[in-house]
C-alpha cells in the first residue's frame, strides 16, 4: 500500500504508526500489519524524534546520563538561567556538535549515526556528562 501514489493511511494506534517515505519521495503513513511486505521494504521509517529535556546549572547539566537510539533523530530540549556560564555551550566532539544555546529554552536536533559512549562538555571542557547510544 504504501507504494500507491497518494495514498495516505492513518492508524491512531500509536505504537502501530510509523512516519514513513515512500518510493518516489511521498510521504503516507503505514503500518506493518497494513503495508505489503515488498512495500514495507521498499519504504523507508522515519519516526518521531527522540525528545532529550536538559537543564543547564552553572556547573553541569541535568541529567547526566542520556540514552538514546542510533539512527533515529533526537531533538535536544534545554532550559538554563542567566547564569547558566560556560554550560550555556554544549559539544558532542563525537556527532561534531558545537552549540552556543540561548538563556532560557533553546532545541537543537541531529542524528547519532554510531553506537557507543561519548561525552559531552561545555565550551571549557570544565563541566561533561555522558551520551550513550544504543
Amino acid at each position: 500500500m504504501c507504494g500507491i501514489v497518494g495514498l495516505h493511511i492513518h492508524i491512531s494506534l500509536e505504537k502501530w504508526r510509523y512516519n514513513t517515505v515512500c518510493p518516489g519521495g511521498l510521504d503516507c503513513f503505514c503500518s506493518g500489519w497494513l503495508c505489503p511486505t515488498g512495500a514495507r521494504s521498499s519504504c523507508r521509517t522515519a519516526r518521531r524524534p527522540q525528545i532529550v529535556s536538559l537543564d543547564l546549572t552553572t556547573s553541569s547539566y541535568s541529567p547526566n546520563n542520556i540514552t538514546m537510539k542510533k539512527g533515529i533523530p533526537v531533538e535536544v530540549r534545554t532550559n538554563s538561567s542567566a547564569d547558566a556560564g560556560c554550560v550555556s555551550g554544549l559539544m558532542i566532539p563525537d556527532f561534531d556538535i558545537n552549540k552556543a544555546l540561548d538563556v532560557g529554552q533553546d532545541s537543537f536536533t541531529f542524528v547519532p549515526d554510531k553506537a557507543g559512549t561519548f561525552e559531552f562538555t561545555c565550551e571549557m571542557r570544565m563541566s561533561s556528562s555522558t551520551l550513550t547510544v544504543i
